[in-house]
């Protein structure tokens, strides 16, 4: 249903668009109708979809080919939203960015609201939308400033998790003191070899017998006999082959 109306404001060739919804078949578009033919609209949708289903596509495809200058005509808010929350959403996000005006026609909030309006009766909502999008932002980021504060107040700093731990480290110290290479400690407690290295070596200089890494572990020397046990001599038979 269409009525060639042209909008008595605005760009000569912007247009009004009527948007009327119901929840159910069994009502009746029939009064949002009536008004929005009396509205001047060019064209006129119909949908009908639950008031709980966010996502209406007729709505969504009605939005998406209005052009800057052009105005949605509704009877009340919440045939777009289903709260003032939503509808600021629909504002800020839908209708501004394509300077898309919004014609209520009956409540409170009756009236042409235009993005780029003149005044503020005229922008009412859609300063109203852009304040409140603000404002969440505002308190994302106070939110987050308030969530590093306290974490950095318990000793926890933002960044990748610290590889060597004091655990770990300590484990390291020990088995260097043994005599094994950063490599092979490195490869043991599970973190890079660089990584390992940069923090023995705060506790001073590597020797070069710790910081050597053997070339292969299944040919590694053998560890020197325990104290108080005396080594075998090296055997002068040739090895066994298999």
């Amino acid at each position: 249903m269409s009525q060639h109306t042209t909008e008595h404001s605005g760009p000569s060739n912007a247009i009004r668009v009527g948007y009327a919804r119901v929840s159910t078949r069994a009502q009746d578009h029939a009064a949002q109708l009536q008004l929005l033919n009396a509205a001047a609209c060019r064209e006129i949708v119909e949908e009908t979809i639950s008031t709980r289903r966010r996502d209406r596509p007729k709505l969504q495809a009605t939005v998406a080919a209005l052009k800057a200058g052009d105005t949605l005509v509704i009877t009340k808010p919440d045939r777009v939203a289903r709260s003032m929350k939503e509808l600021l959403v629909f504002l800020e996000d839908e209708l501004a960015p394509r300077g898309i005006n919004l014609h209520i026609l009956t409540g409170i909030c009756a009236g042409i609201h235009r993005p780029n309006g003149q005044s503020i009766a005229d922008k009412m909502l859609f300063m109203v939308a852009a304040m409140a999008a603000e404002m969440e932002r505002d308190l994302i980021s106070e939110r987050t400033n308030e969530g590093l504060d306290a974490a950095r107040a318990a000793g926890r700093v933002g960044g990748r998790p610290v590889a060597v731990t004091d655990d770990r480290l300590a484990a390291a110290r020990a088995r260097r003191g043994r005599g094994q290479s950063v490599t092979q400690i490195a490869r043991e407690l599970g973190v890079g070899r660089s990584t390992l290295y940069r923090a023995l070596e705060e506790d001073g200089p590597l020797t070069a017998t710790a910081a050597a890494a053997p070339v292969d572990q299944d040919h590694a020397q053998p560890s020197p006999s325990p104290i108080g046990t005396a080594a075998e001599p090296p055997s002068s038979a040739p090895p066994a082959w298999s």
